[in-house]
């Protein structure tokens, strides 16, 4: 994955959630921070009613790192 296709499909994302939900975002912080880039995934993933903003969800979805179980779902280890 290159950065500049990441900040390509961030950009698209970006007009579509603007088009169809009037939300605003950041793209570039949307390319380099993936936090921000998931929160973004599951927003254009929520929409069913508009498939081409699902599918650019996925897409920009494929190109960013798993993400991590919470901390707090781990076992904690206790002194015996």
């Amino acid at each position: 994955m290159s950065k500049t296709e990441r900040l390509a499909i961030a950009a698209h994302l970006h007009v579509l959630l603007r088009r169809r939900l009037g939300r605003v975002t950041d793209v570039e912080w949307m390319a380099e921070n993936d936090d921000y880039a998931h929160a973004m995934v599951r927003l254009a993933l929520g929409d069913h009613d508009h498939p081409e903003l699902v599918a650019m969800g996925q897409r920009l979805q494929a190109m960013l790192p798993a993400r991590m179980a919470p901390a707090a779902a781990a076992p904690v280890a206790r002194p015996v």
